[in-house]
């Protein structure tokens, strides 16, 4: 089934989330001219995107018969973000990042409750068949945005890194979700409200993490 109109625009996911453009832009902005603090938000970057594909595999573990090559392709493409996060964070921190521990992983428990309330939430208010098409849609909604975002400080920036072609398998996989289950609108837009009262939660705290780091 195709829908009409964008998942952006249709699940509020723009006009939500206009008062934390500026905030995470210059966030950004900072934290890429700090190569420590860099590296631990890009390694937990790595472990969000390593839960993600996981999330994934649990929620196919009984779907064997029915395990398509386009559910394949996501979870390995997840899977990979997770890699190359993890291999730039140790190359701009010069040293080994084993696993995602607090000393190497910005806000690692506020990240990982995040991700667990973000999966919780949804799946309570989605039937379980539904379940993995609703929870990737509300995450590629978040993560396309704040790559976008991300790529443009980049770019403008001295670090030698591109997103380019992770945000293009992002973008595939939010539409693919959203054709998938995006037909409920009044569900998408709840659900994304969800997400982002859970998001600014937590960069609330990422905010603080690296203000102490400058403090230091």
């Amino acid at each position: 089934m195709t829908h009409s109109g964008d998942p952006w625009t249709l699940s509020g996911m723009k006009d939500n989330n206009r008062q934390h453009e500026a905030p995470v832009r210059n966030f950004l902005s900072t934290l890429v001219t700090m190569p420590g603090e860099h590296a631990r938000f890009m390694n937990m970057l790595s472990m969000l995107e390593h839960m993600g594909s996981r999330k994934i595999m649990v929620s196919q573990m009984d779907r064997m018969e029915e395990l398509d090559l386009d559910t394949l392709q996501h979870l390995s493409e997840e899977a990979r973000h997770a890699f190359f996060f993890k291999r730039q964070a140790e190359r701009i921190a010069g040293k080994s990042l084993n696993g995602w521990v607090d000393e190497n992983t910005t806000q690692r428990i506020s990240a990982m409750m995040y991700f667990g309330r973000l999966d919780a939430g949804i799946s309570k208010q989605v039937p379980a068949d539904k379940a993995y098409g609703w929870v990737s849609l509300i995450i590629e909604l978040r993560a396309c945005w704040l790559y976008h975002i991300y790529h443009e400080v980049l770019e403008a920036s001295d670090v030698q890194l591109s997103l380019k072609s992770l945000i293009a398998e992002e973008d595939k996989h939010l539409a693919e979700m959203f054709e998938m289950v995006g037909e409920d609108v009044e569900l998408m837009r709840d659900l994304s409200a969800y997400e982002t009262d859970l998001f600014g939660k937590l960069w609330g705290k990422i905010s603080s993490a690296l203000d102490i780091a400058q403090a230091a």
